[in-house]
């Protein structure tokens, strides 16, 4: 579900004077306001009848790089209220302790409004604060918090690439399909990010060097709606980012790829094959936690909370979670810890180093991704990312099957002391 953008804004002055006048028609008192208004039309627009995440929180919105135009969080409030009232949105007020979100969606009357009053694309544009991000590692009260930062030499040359690559994706047609082949849903009006993590290091230039994920509508996509996904009008294909983090390690710490022609997932313990979710659960919460008995109750924590915690949980996740609650009852957790400590001796002194140090192994593989997106963007060939995919026009399957694998590691950010 989208969540508010305050990166748009109306670019016709007789928009910006029809927005103004709604504003007073809804009982809108002052120029804040209606600012404020403006951005949720703008949002409420590009999204047609889909829902909206937005926060009712008494709190700032951020500095200019998260809030370049200075909406004030009073001005979306009152703004909501009173477009509730006059009938043209439907808005659900979450409840944060129920982990649920307020949410907005557009009525009838405002579809037509929009229509009546000449709303298209063109006339919205977005001003980026910034195409870089960087939040609190711990999220407070469930919500995560950005941080405003000082440019570096490393985020300005990274902002200008990411700049390219939204601006290549925004000049495409970007649609999800119903199976019919109808268009549910064509991404407009997007910004896309690379979402860092502010920790602590003794070393230099590690301001951008924890995280680093490429954040996008589209990012969490299911592996359902992945396969409906168009750029251009044609088809695309999913390209699996193999053992993304693992095969990072191997590129940063040995300067060359997994060494093995076999998967690098592929654990037995005892002559009994383990199954692959769960070697990969093991592998991803080693490289964060500080002990193997450390990350197998994490990866415990991590089956129960995707099974049992949740409303409406999916299918496959109570079957992985009941089969590793059966696996684990004859085999011990630290037994397939320490098999894939074995089989990785060549990285084996990088698990185990603490949360920290995993978003410093996730970024080597976010890093290594756009390395591949970067070299792609210069061939204004468009490639969507997800958590562990790219999805590109099927015509550059083989391409981009050999950018994955042929790819290296490049320190751009000359840390090579905190790559010791």
């Amino acid at each position: 579900m989208p969540k508010l953008d305050l990166f748009l804004h109306v670019t016709s002055p007789h928009l910006e004077q029809l927005a103004h006048s709604l504003g007073k028609q809804i009982d809108l008192q002052d120029r804040h306001q209606k600012k404020g208004l403006r951005i949720l039309l703008c949002n409420l627009y590009v999204h047609g009848k889909n829902k909206i995440v937005v926060s009712r929180r008494i709190q700032s919105l951020g500095g200019v790089k998260y809030n370049p135009l200075n909406i004030e969080c009073g001005a979306i409030n009152n703004s909501l209220d009173k477009l509730k009232i006059a009938g043209y949105i439907v808005q659900v007020i979450g409840n944060p302790s129920e982990g649920t979100m307020t949410t907005m969606e557009s009525t009838d009357k405002l579809i037509q409004w929009f229509k009546d009053t000449g709303w298209s694309d063109n006339s919205i544009d977005k001003t980026v604060g910034s195409y870089i991000s960087l939040r609190e590692a711990r999220k407070q009260n469930g919500r995560t918090v950005y941080v405003d930062f000082k440019d570096t030499k490393y985020s300005k040359w990274l902002g200008e690439r990411v700049r390219q690559y939204d601006q290549l994706l925004n000049g495409c047609r970007i649609a999800l399909l119903n199976d019919d082949g109808s268009e549910n849903k064509v991404f407009k009006k997007f910004t896309v990010q690379r979402e860092f993590i502010e920790q602590q290091s003794t070393h230099e230039n590690m301001e951008f060097a924890f995280g680093g994920k490429i954040t996008a509508p589209w990012t969490n996509l299911s592996s359902k709606f992945k396969e409906n996904v168009t750029i251009n009008g044609e088809p695309t294909i999913e390209i699996d980012i193999d053992a993304t983090n693992l095969n990072a390690m191997y590129q940063v710490i040995t300067g060359a790829a997994y060494p093995h022609k076999d998967d690098p997932y592929f654990i037995s313990v005892d002559e009994v094959v383990v199954p692959m979710h769960i070697v990969k659960s093991f592998s991803s919460f080693m490289q964060s936690s500080k002990t193997p008995k450390g990350a197998a109750h994490s990866v415990l924590n991590f089956y129960k909370k995707k099974a049992l915690e949740v409303k409406n949980s999916k299918e496959e996740d109570v079957k992985q979670h009941d089969e590793y609650i059966e696996f684990k009852r004859n085999t011990k957790p630290t037994d397939i810890a320490q098999a894939i400590l074995d089989k990785h001796s060549l990285v084996v002194s990088h698990f185990n180093k603490g949360n920290t140090y995993g978003d410093f192994i996730s970024c080597w593989g976010s890093d290594i991704a756009f390395e591949v997106i970067m070299e792609l963007t210069k061939k204004e060939i468009p490639c969507l990312v997800t958590d562990d995919s790219f999805i590109v026009p099927a015509q550059h399957k083989d391409l981009v099957n050999e950018m994955k694998n042929s790819t290296a590691y490049v320190d751009r950010r000359d840390i090579k002391e905190a790559l010791k």
